[in-house]
């Protein structure tokens, strides 16, 4: 079976160890089962659609557009 080695620093290995003792598997399955799972990620993660419209803030407001004229001038390439 192929390995992978990866650098961590401290605490993002002791938070990964404290994940895996949460749900109770190893290391290597931890990180192979997170892992496959990002690969096969595509598009919007799940129930983001669902938050459109939920903003109730009334303090919400669209900004007024902004000119062009008060860009930035781009250099030419």
């Amino acid at each position: 079976m192929p390995q992978l080695t990866i650098y961590l620093d401290r605490e993002t290995q002791r938070e990964v160890e404290e994940a895996a003792r949460r749900e109770g598997c190893s290391l290597s399955r931890w990180a192979r089962g997170h892992l496959l799972a990002a690969a096969k990620r595509r598009g919007w993660s799940p129930g983001y659609f669902d938050l459109l419209g939920s903003l109730t803030d009334d303090t919400f407001r669209e900004p007024e557009e902004i000119q062009w004229s008060a860009d930035t001038e781009r250099a030419e390439m």
